[in-house]
């Protein structure tokens, strides 16, 4: 397996992903495509509805390098037994906002979408030395709310995120709030209900052709040739999201030996 370069953006089909270990018929899915599935447990400073959370608890900064919520120890040990150098946060994390959203920034290749207020000094640090362009937005729950469709092209409800990505020179599809299930809330965010499982290809927990703005954004990402999935029948769920962590390694060409 190898590590995917750019956050969210794998170049290959996805071998490995972090997923809310909580939704069963989900991670069924995703290992029926042969991903191996790395259950992430309930984490006891969040609130019950997203302690599961992958957006929550973990940041891919790039490459073998992602940012653990501090005090995980146990997801800690699990992703450095699959390669993976990890950043414990700066800030601990807890269920009051904005505590609890302080790695929930959405990587859009080389930008990044984040309230600077909330957002953990170790993702600041690293995109600031890597030339990482950010900018600041009100929605705290950027990477919930941030539907990343290819590098420079999101999908979202959330009128500041889309204000900041337009501004970031992005293209933006803007959609209607809702149509997402999550326990305790009013509604969740597409943006946790989806995530990349290969190059072009943005997996839905749910049936994604029930939205009302389906057309829209199947022509949307029609545009982007990034096809839209549907991992189960049900309806779309907030689980955090599907954050893609390493793809099956291209097996190079045989080199073409020359006849004497």
């Amino acid at each position: 397996m190898g590590f995917i370069q750019t956050p969210n953006l794998p170049e290959s089909a996805v071998a490995a992903a972090a997923v809310s270990g909580t939704y069963q018929a989900v991670t069924d899915a995703l290992r029926a495509r042969n991903i191996e599935v790395l259950p992430v447990k309930p984490c006891k400073a969040l609130s019950r509805p997203v302690c599961c959370h992958a957006d929550m608890l973990l940041h891919h900064l790039g490459g073998n390098r992602i940012v653990a919520a501090n005090g995980e120890e146990d997801l800690k040990i699990r992703l450095e037994q699959l390669g993976f150098e990890v950043s414990c946060s700066n800030k601990c994390i807890s269920n009051s906002y904005p505590q609890d959203v302080i790695l929930n920034c959405a990587r859009v290749g080389n930008r990044l979408l984040a309230n600077w207020k909330a957002m953990d000094g170790t993702i600041y640090d690293y995109c600031r030395a890597n030339r990482i362009e950010i900018t600041d937005v009100r929605q705290g729950y950027a990477k919930c709310s941030t539907v990343i469709v290819d590098s420079r092209s999101v999908i979202t409800a959330d009128p500041s995120i889309a204000e900041a990505a337009e501004r970031m020179r992005m293209d933006v599809l803007k959609i209607t709030p809702g149509y997402v299930n999550l326990e305790g809330y009013e509604y969740g965010f597409l943006g946790g209900a989806c995530g990349m499982i290969g190059k072009g290809k943005l997996a839905f927990t749910g049936s994604i052709q029930n939205h009302p703005d389906y057309s829209g954004m199947k022509s949307f990402c029609d545009q982007k040739k990034v096809e839209l999935i549907s991992l189960t029948n049900g309806p779309l769920l907030d689980i955090g999201g599907i954050l893609p962590l390493k793809t099956v390694s291209e097996k190079k060409p045989r080199k073409e030996i020359e006849n004497p």
